[in-house]
């Protein structure tokens, strides 16, 4: 693992340094280094990296009217000075095409469902910490997104989909269409789903995301579905999202469910088939030099043993930008249910972000 993560490292710097013999748009390196301190009312205090990274870009016309485009992006940790910490793989890698057709996208990247109905308000890009996900810097409404999904196959083996930044992905996004695009996108097996019960026979598709959203004016109407079809009980997303930008105000409203194999308290020690409903509202301002956006949700958990959840969540940041980045400090506040099941917990923070 540690050779694996040299190599990695060794990589990455190279096609780094080699940025200075790169010209025009083909080669454009960037980072993001996020740092930071909370405080919850457990009485603790720990310094937590929120997602730094590094990463290349670029893209160029290969043929008239053709563009062909590329990412890769990696994981780095402030807080111990590690590369992709226990995770060696990137978080994207990925080769795109483009023409007035629309554009298909192959390998590892942000999801439709992600894009559509998760990342909507894109000048308030929201500083979230969440109890039971990961600490992604996204978008409107983080803290209640579905990072992945948990089932078992035919032969009985466990598997985690991502929702986020699934693997083996092909996407397909029409052009815009006077205010209204699509997507759609397939992910593919590589042998490790099984189609039998004794593994002989793999799936074709392990699941598949269709998303849409349409324009008008200061509105933004989406909607997405993400299903995991390769799983013994089908584990699924849909959500819809309405959004309101207008000058230096965003409104939104989001509703979401879904269903997916879950472990928490109370629950069978084989998972239990939950169905997850979580409805939300958003409101964020830009003032002068400072912004700032609150969130509340509520979150509703049904099982068929009636081990059932029923939370609410508030979230709120003061952002302050400067010109490479942000301060930040963030109040968050779940319910007791969250606190009991989720060791969720309120928490304080303060933190700092540089891009480049």
């Amino acid at each position: 693992m540690k050779y694996n993560k040299t190599i990695n490292l060794i990589a990455i710097s190279i096609v780094l340094f080699t940025s200075n013999s790169s010209a025009g748009e083909l080669f454009d390196w960037y980072g993001t280094i996020r740092a930071q301190v909370q405080d919850t009312n457990n009485g603790e205090l720990e310094y937590k990296d929120n997602y730094s990274r590094l990463g290349a870009a670029g893209s160029t016309e290969i043929l008239d009217g053709i563009k062909a485009s590329y990412n890769v992006e990696f994981r780095l940790f402030t807080s111990d000075g590690s590369f992709a910490g226990s995770d060696s793989r990137a978080r994207l890698a990925n080769i795109g095409l483009e023409s007035e057709y629309g554009s298909l996208l192959i390998g590892k990247q942000y999801s439709p469902q992600w894009n559509y109905t998760n990342n909507a308000i894109d000048i308030f890009a929201d500083v979230d910490q969440s109890a039971g996900c990961t600490n992604e810097a996204s978008g409107v409404i983080c803290h209640t997104s579905r990072y992945g999904l948990f089932g078992y196959d035919q032969a009985g083996n466990g598997h985690y989909v991502e929702v986020l930044r699934p693997d083996r992905a092909v996407t397909y996004t029409t052009p815009d269409l006077n205010g209204f695009q699509a997507s759609a996108m397939a992910i593919l097996n590589d042998g490790d789903v099984k189609a039998s019960a004794d593994g002989s026979d793999s799936e074709t598709l392990v699941g598949y995301n269709i998303a849409a959203k349409y324009k008008w004016q200061d509105f933004t109407l989406s909607a997405a579905r993400f299903e995991v079809s390769s799983f013994v009980e089908e584990a699924s997303i849909d959500s819809v999202q309405l959004v309101y930008n207008h000058d230096k105000l965003s409104i939104a409203a989001h509703y979401q469910m879904s269903e997916d194999l879950r472990f928490y308290e109370g629950l069978p020690a084989a998972g239990e088939m939950v169905e997850e409903q979580v409805y939300e509202i958003y409101a964020g301002y830009k003032f002068s030099e400072v912004q700032i956006q609150a969130a509340y949700s509520i979150v509703d958990m049904t099982s068929p043993s009636n081990v059932n959840v029923d939370t609410d969540h508030l979230l709120i940041d003061v952002i302050y930008p400067h010109k490479y980045g942000r301060f930040y400090a963030e109040y968050s506040m779940w319910g007791d249910e969250a606190e009991e099941l989720f060791i969720a917990a309120d928490t304080v923070i303060l933190g700092v972000q540089f891009d480049f």
